[in-house]
């Protein structure tokens, strides 16, 4: 509609203008005639017409430039994974119907966002539920530890995002146990070498049995983590005998939320330990078995927490 009051404003604007030309023109043959002549009368016509057609067009551009502006960088920040709605939406024309259709397209992406999230957090509650209906000595387990991780990659200051995978790698470290038979996992009595041997296999199950998600993008972020948990730092732990900075972080971190949990809670075989015992325990492991910085944190956490003394967290 504009396009076409545009057209339609600039057809006839000038042909007013050439009959105002026409009559400066008959009035200067007349009696009362000015000294001026014709050609500056045109002249005059002819600049006024060229700055109100600019002025005009600068206008229409305007009108266009810049809902369409708006579209682009929101399309931008969408190509980037970035899905904001337009927030005013201001005008009255057919670019209103556009940029409501856009927000419309933002709405659904993040409902199916959310639906995503919250089939692959069931789908992670259901196979933590299936590891705790077979031991309910570890019953609770891996949420445990998933909150203990959290709390370190709280206090390291991690981005939403890779909270968010750490979590889920915590609470899904242990699933690989799935695949060890009961007599094993179950057995009250210390494990033989040959028993050992087939518990120390569920990192890698657990990253094997992750890859057959589909899709696979949500997943994979939290395999490395997961294969890692039961390295150490100066080398001698599995499946890979990573050292140091080789392991990655979410290792690291479960690795000492899962060894404080493993040693405070009950067993068959043994009483859980005393949560100061546990903590010298990991204070002595610094630097060998985990990492020095997140027992640092973990034991601040626990202090923070109330739930160890200053004097047994230093």
């Amino acid at each position: 509609m504009k396009l076409q009051l545009t057209v339609l404003f600039s057809g006839t604007f000038p042909v007013l203008l050439f009959s105002l030309a026409t009559e400066i023109k008959w009035s200067l043959t007349g009696p009362n005639a000015s000294h001026w002549s014709y050609w500056p009368w045109a002249a005059v016509i002819l600049l006024f017409s060229i700055a109100f057609s600019a002025f005009l067009t600068r206008l229409l551009v305007d009108e266009i430039n810049e809902p369409v502006s708006v579209v682009l960088t929101h399309m931008k920040w969408a190509e980037n994974e970035t899905y904001k709605p337009v927030a005013h939406n201001v005008y009255t024309d057919e670019f209103a119907d556009l940029l409501r259709g856009f927000n419309h397209m933002i709405d659904a992406v993040h409902r199916r966002d959310r639906t995503n999230k919250e089939l692959l957090n069931s789908f992670i509650t259901v196979l933590t539920a299936a590891l705790d209906a077979r031991d309910p000595y570890t019953a609770g387990h891996s949420l445990r530890v998933a909150r203990y991780a959290l709390a370190i990659g709280e206090k390291l200051s991690l981005p939403n995002e890779q909270l968010d995978a750490l979590y889920r790698s915590a609470l899904l470290h242990d699933i690989g146990k799935i695949g060890v038979p009961d007599a094993i996992l179950l057995k009250v009595g210390k494990l033989s070498d040959d028993e050992f041997a087939r518990i120390k296999k569920h990192p890698a199950l657990v990253e094997a049995i992750l890859r057959e998600v589909r899709p696979i993008e949500p997943i994979e972020p939290l395999l490395a983590g997961i294969r890692s948990h039961h390295e150490r730092i100066d080398g001698k732990g599995y499946p890979d005998g990573l050292a140091g900075d080789e392991i990655p972080l979410f290792g690291k971190i479960i690795a000492v939320a899962d060894a404080f949990d493993a040693m405070t809670s009950d067993r068959p075989y043994r009483k859980g330990m005393d949560i100061r015992q546990a903590a010298d325990i990991l204070r002595k492991g610094k630097g060998t078995q985990w990492d020095s910085e997140l027992v640092d944190l973990f034991l601040k956490h626990l202090q923070e927490e109330k739930l160890l003394s200053t004097s047994a967290a230093s």
